[in-house]
């Protein structure tokens, strides 16, 4: 609670003391810590076009303050939010809530970085997304390279979280890191194919200055409602399986199934998605247009 105390106090004294024009007009300080190493591997892993689009996409993506909360609170907000029902007198340790608690909060985790990442992926974009129409790269390269980018933001939220259960103490074993990988992989491999979707039926301008406004659509978030159970059938039918033949084995394989469809579902939508970008171009960058950007319209 001091901490806190310090660091509000801290931050707010800086923001009195903070003018926008005047930190835009002075040159950018350099820093000695340099994230280049972690920033550039996409470039050194894919080929181009592929690894420069990844690269773009995770550079302005860290660099939008919409995106850097909700990936902070998934491993802060998200551990402290379900941590007194997981522990607590009420379910207990011996729980099933205290016995999945890391998959529990990854998947949370997950829904959350889904309005920033996967289900409306043009929106930071906005009308700068007419480039990847006159680019040479294919837009199915575009898609793929923002699940790529969603994919790894992901797995380092996940790591994010195991390592601050670690820290605090909490239950954290190779047993349930596996779970907790595999879980949340093939759950994003799910959102990423309604996302693909989503991106192209229901785009969205959002500006990622803006950390708190909604940049969803109000009926589409409603089908979110009816989505989420569906999405997460498979994954609930490997925990049955666990249940009910009391194996792990049985367990990975129907989630090995699960993960099965989820990759044919991927595939389906992809295309679905790639031909909606084409059939409605005029719509989704008229959709991506309205408001300030980083092009005009």
């Amino acid at each position: 609670t001091a901490a806190a105390w310090w660091f509000g106090r801290w931050q707010f004294a800086r923001s009195l003391g903070f003018d926008e024009r005047e930190a835009a007009a002075a040159p950018a300080a350099r820093s000695r810590w340099s994230l280049e190493p972690l920033l550039g591997w996409p470039s050194a892993l894919f080929s181009d076009p592929l690894g420069a689009l990844v690269e773009k996409e995770i550079r302005s993506l860290v660099r939008a303050p919409r995106f850097r909360l909700v990936f902070l609170m998934g491993f802060s907000f998200g551990l402290l939010i379900w941590l007194p029902l997981a522990f607590g007198r009420a379910f207990g340790p011996g729980s099933a809530l205290a016995g999945n608690y890391l998959t529990f909060v990854s998947v949370y985790a997950l829904l959350l970085l889904g309005e920033v990442s996967c289900y409306n992926m043009f929106g930071f974009d906005r009308a700068a997304t007419q480039a990847y129409y006159v680019l040479p790269a294919p837009f199915r390269t575009v898609l793929a390279a923002k699940n790529v980018a969603a994919v790894f933001f992901v797995l380092a939220e996940v790591t994010a979280i195991a390592v601050v259960c670690a820290l605090l103490r909490l239950p954290v074993s190779v047993s349930r890191l596996s779970e907790a990988y595999s879980v949340t992989a093939v759950l994003c491999v799910y959102m990423l194919a309604v996302g693909n979707l989503s991106s192209t039926h229901f785009p969205r301008a959002v500006d990622p200055a803006q950390s708190w406004r909604s940049g969803g659509v109000g009926r589409f978030q409603a089908m979110l409602l009816l989505l989420y159970p569906v999405l997460a059938a498979p994954i609930l039918l490997a925990y049955l399986a666990r249940y009910a033949f009391g194996s792990a084995l049985a367990f990975y394989a129907v989630l090995g199934v699960a993960a099965a469809s989820a990759g044919v579902v991927y595939w389906i939508a992809t295309d679905s998605a790639v031909s909606a970008a084409e059939q409605r171009k005029e719509r989704i960058l008229a959709a991506l247009g309205q408001g300030q950007g980083p092009v005009a319209a």
